[in-house]
């Protein structure tokens, strides 16, 4: 039932009760004074008669007494008809007391008054000789009779008086009584009806305080408050079902808010802060700085090698190399530091309270060690490797950008310094920094304005002297500091996205070269020019070369293709490996660059058989005086002789290494024992020199 209902019901019945109750008590009230009024009606009525009654009777004794005198002669008839007629009178006067309502007394009382006034009529009739009788009643004897007559009449008046005021005041406590009756009853049912009134009002009063208490907590946040009442099926029910669906609701709303901070502060791949995040921290341990010997300090963390494993086994093996670096970084740091992803592969810790550089070194180079830890994924064993820079928090900039942004320098200079290693940001590296950004700046105008061209540097067999190509080796001619070797800018150049142009620029000047060589009659073979991993996983590779050489009427098998030794690590999902095996189906040379450096694996190096490979020049150098030396080179010309595979000696510079070289079995070699480096106008001359020098290192 609805609280409206028990409310209003208990009301209405009340109004009800009220309502006959005082119409009850109207009703007694006119019954009441209805009795009265008959009996009022009935007690005057008897009185009127009862005093017509002594009238006559007191008539009808003056009439007897003028007969008894006999001064008067009257006719005995006049006397018959006068006595008839007081007494007719008086017997029609007694019927109306007689009729009258009155009590049982008052009606033996009339009853009797009747028989004294018969005896007295009858006795009267006998004196007056209206009737014979021997014995003639004295005068003393009527006289008695009608004082008999005058005092029952005075008692019945008395009685019908007493009985009147006897009746009135019945009927007065009679409706007393009913008045009393009615309002203890109303009271009764007042008291009851309030008890149970007030019994109710104080069940909901206790059910409105619990939802507003419930209210109240959910007010302040806590929308786990349990809501009573929620099986009424009355209003109370109703409010608490809506308070309990207002309380899930926020309870939903807040979660989703909690999730959405969370999501706009966290990454959602590692679930660490995120940029965002990383700046409100930084610029609360701003205006938290203790003192110059207590810093905060920033390590960038960037992942070497990283792409690779994205190209080789996609991106949901990089997504869990992401998730291992993340707990792998994090165990290296307290509850109180922070690292946080700020992009693909990069991340930032925050050190709280750092004493000195060393520290945060040996921090740096403890993640550096464990972000290095083979990774298992999907039963293959990966690698990643890390560099970082470092920035201390205050101690040039108060900006959150400013820091990270030096913490970003270090970093470069870390990585172009070999990668896998820590550096501090300081004024040296801020302007090393600067340096290389202006230097980009500078390369790409020089890519524009045509400055990049090749510097061509022969290979020729050892025996014969005759030459077996040229490797196309990139130069600067800046306009202001002049000639730039390659590993000036080669690396500046592939990290910012310069090194596609770069080799165009390259392949181009060094086609046109080949064929104005030849053209002349000049001996030259064939071009080496050199690929990065990163060209080769690049579809449009084959093509561009088909292109180049069709422009320039050549074949592939005057491009020889340089790739480095680490290309061929990992195994044939390598989309590098697949544009490899297009291009020696087409023709084209390959040609493995610093070989002995990298991590090549036997297996791949026998499966695509490439046609060289060329002997870095950190074992051909002083091979003639350091016998271990000797020994590595050895079992790298017997591991190509044995799988076919020519091999070229690089960084060869004198003729005892030239001897040893050949003592061990590898005849062709390229350095500057041979020649250094020369522009494109400069080969026609030294080929010219060759013929006419007839100029061979072979012995016997």
């Amino acid at each position: 039932m609805s609280i409206k209902r028990r409310i209003l019901g208990p009301i209405v019945f009340l109004i009800l009760i009220g309502i006959i109750g005082a119409s009850w008590i109207s009703l007694a009230a006119i019954r009441t004074q209805n009795e009265i009024q008959d009996a009022d009606s009935a007690t005057l009525r008897t009185l009127q008669a009862t005093e017509r009654a002594q009238r006559i009777t007191a008539e009808i004794e003056a009439q007897l007494e003028r007969f008894l005198n006999f001064n008067t002669v009257i006719p005995p008839a006049e006397i018959e008809r006068r006595h008839q007629h007081f007494v007719s009178t008086f017997k029609s006067v007694w019927e109306e007391v007689a009729a009258a309502d009155g009590s049982r007394r008052q009606r033996e009382m009339a009853a009797a008054i009747l028989r004294h006034f018969d005896a007295w009529d009858r006795e009267a009739s006998i004196a007056l000789g209206l009737i014979p009788d021997t014995h003639v009643p004295s005068r003393s004897r009527l006289d008695q009779l009608s004082q008999r007559i005058e005092l029952a009449l005075v008692a019945l008046d008395q009685e019908v008086r007493l009985s009147a005021a006897t009746s009135n005041q019945n009927a007065r406590e009679k409706y007393v009584r009913h008045v009393a009756f009615i309002f203890i009853s109303m009271v009764a049912i007042f008291v009851v009806s309030g008890s149970a009134f007030l019994g109710f009002s104080s069940h909901l009063v206790v059910s409105l305080t619990r939802l507003a208490q419930a209210m109240e907590r959910i007010r302040d946040g806590d929308y786990d408050a349990p809501v009573r009442d929620l099986g009424r099926r009355d209003e109370v029910g109703q409010i608490a079902r809506g308070v309990a669906a207002f309380s899930k609701t926020l309870r939903d709303l807040s979660a989703a808010k909690s999730r959405i901070e969370h999501l706009a502060l966290h990454d959602q791949l590692t679930n660490l802060p995120n940029r965002r995040a990383l700046q409100e921290h930084l610029s609360h341990c701003l205006s938290e700085r203790k003192s110059p010997e207590h810093r905060a300090a920033v390590l960038h963390v960037d992942l070497d090698r990283f792409k690779q494993i994205n190209d080789l086994l996609g991106h949901a093996a990089g997504d869990e190399v992401l998730r291992h670096v993340a707990r792998a970084m994090t165990s290296q740091i307290t509850d109180a530091d922070m690292t946080a992803r700020v992009g693909g592969d990069e991340f930032v810790i925050v050190l709280r309270d750092t004493k000195d550089e060393s520290q945060v070194e040996d921090l740096a180079l403890r993640v550096i060690d464990a972000v290095t830890q083979p990774i298992e994924i999907w039963g293959e064993f990966v690698n990643v490797g890390a560099s970082i820079g470092i920035a201390f928090v205050g101690d040039t900039d108060d900006d959150p950008a400013r820091i990270l942004s030096n913490a970003d320098i270090a970093l470069y200079v870390a990585k172009s310094e070999g990668r896998g290693r820590a550096s501090f940001y300081n004024d040296a590296t801020r302007a090393r920094f600067e340096g290389n950004m202006a230097l980009l700046k500078d390369l790409q105008t020089g890519l524009e304005n045509g400055e990049i061209i090749p510097f061509f540097q022969p290979q020729v067999d050892g025996r014969t002297g005759k030459v077996l190509g040229f490797e196309a080796l990139a130069r600067w001619q800046h306009p202001e500091r002049g000639m730039l070797d390659p590993s000036v800018f080669i690396t500046l150049a592939f990290e910012h996205g310069l090194g596609d142009r770069l080799t165009t620029t390259i392949v181009s000047h060094a086609i046109a070269a080949l064929v104005d060589w030849r053209a002349r009659g000049l001996p030259a073979p064939s071009i080496s020019v050199n690929f990065s991993a990163k060209q080769l996983r690049d579809g449009g590779l084959v093509e561009f070369l088909d292109d180049a050489l069709f422009e320039a009427a050549l074949q592939p098998k005057d491009i020889n293709i340089e790739v480095l030794e680490s290309v061929l690590f990992g195994d044939g999902v390598d989309p590098a490996l697949n544009t490899i095996a297009q291009l020696q189906a087409r023709g084209y040379k390959i040609e493995l660059d610093d070989f002995g450096t990298g991590h090549a694996s036997i297996s791949n190096l026998r499966r695509f058989k490439v046609d060289g490979v060329k002997i870095d020049r950190d074992f051909v150098s002083g091979v003639d005086q350091d016998e271990e030396q000797e020994m590595i080179l050895r079992t790298i010309v017997d591991l190509c002789r044995n799988l076919g595979i020519e091999c070229l000696a690089e960084g060869v510079e004198t003729e005892q290494e030239m001897e040893k070289l050949l003592l061990l079995g590898c005849n062709n070699f390229q350095g500057y024992g041979i020649a250094r480096p020369m522009p494109q106008e400069a080969v026609p001359i030294w080929l010219e020199g060759r013929i006419d020098a007839d100029y061979a290192l072979a012995r016997g």
